[in-house]
């Protein structure tokens, strides 16, 4: 994160040290509006993708601004993606399908490039947390509606979602604990505080009913005994239902319910690192684009 943001601090820099160039001849609205027709776009998917990638136009000119966008996706440049990557159609679909993206979603070859670049190195590791998850019932569809929508809270705030990798950490430690009901208080409390840091960073809202009876977090883990079922569900902070899943008894007396949080964690890891990639490498565009 510390690199991406020495990029955008550059990137935001460099016109002020290379002359006025792209100051001088911001683009107008009628020449923003003309681009925007010419390939496709409403104002407002423009609007959202120029928040997106944080792009000052006010520091472009529009010959500045087409080359950081590059080239729309057309037949040459698309067929040329699949050569580089040694896929058919159906193979990049099946793979922008398994992180729930599209192809369709992307108006820019460089934006689909630096996906199909993340996608292919994070594709053994998506499909592995997913296997993991499916046990609890959780389905390929919910662990990628849950991914996308980390992804979202990652961009709204760049530095959140790194905690994940100190969280992973943490739960390593814990996964060395046979019965977490024997913890000590102090370290009960420590669990329960590391659970709720990673809910509060995920922005959801987490709801357990044990044998149908609503319980919270440290209840869960003060049982002596392993609920009969154990429910639960993951909300967005819209209300949106993401993810449910049900928890066998065997889970709790095996300590696998703490693997599948660890899971879950790495879920949110592939999301942060997905944004990361995507964001330096259109910082990467910018910086040449501006030299």
């Amino acid at each position: 994160m510390v690199k991406i943001k020495l990029m955008l601090i550059g990137f935001l820099l460099l016109p002020f040290l290379f002359s006025a160039s792209s100051a001088q001849a911001a683009p107008s609205e009628n020449e923003i509006n003309k681009y925007i027709a010419d390939i496709g776009w409403t104002k407002q998917e423009f609007l959202e993708y120029i928040d997106y990638y944080e792009i000052p136009l006010d520091e472009y000119t529009m010959a500045g601004l087409k080359e950081l966008l590059g080239p729309p996706i057309n037949s040459k440049n698309y067929q040329d993606l699949l050569i580089k990557y040694g896929l058919t159609e159906k193979e990049l679909n099946d793979l922008m399908d398994h992180f729930g993206d599209s192809v369709k979603e992307y108006k820019f070859i460089n934006d689909l490039d630096s996906t199909v670049e993340f996608y292919i190195s994070a594709d053994k590791s998506m499909a592995e947390v997913e296997k993991a998850l499916s046990d609890t019932g959780i389905t390929e569809e919910e662990a990628e509606r849950f991914f996308n929508y980390l992804a979202e809270v990652e961009e709204k705030n760049k530095d959140q979602l790194d905690q994940m990798t100190t969280n992973d950490t943490l739960w390593e430690h814990l996964m060395t604990v046979e019965d977490p009901s024997q913890l000590s208080d102090e370290d009960l409390d420590e669990m329960v505080r590391l659970l709720e840091q990673t809910i509060a960073l995920y922005e959801v809202k987490v709801n357990f009913k044990a044998d149908g009876k609503a319980v919270t977090l440290k209840d869960l883990l003060k049982m002596k005994e392993p609920p009969g079922t154990l429910y639960g569900s993951i909300y967005s902070t819209s209300g949106e239902l993401l993810i449910d899943f049900n928890i066998p008894r065997e889970y709790f007396e095996s300590m696998e319910a703490i693997v599948d949080g660890e899971d879950m964690i790495h879920l949110g890891e592939i999301s942060d690192d997905y944004v990361d990639h995507m964001h330096e490498e259109k910082y990467e565009d910018a910086r040449k684009g501006l030299k």
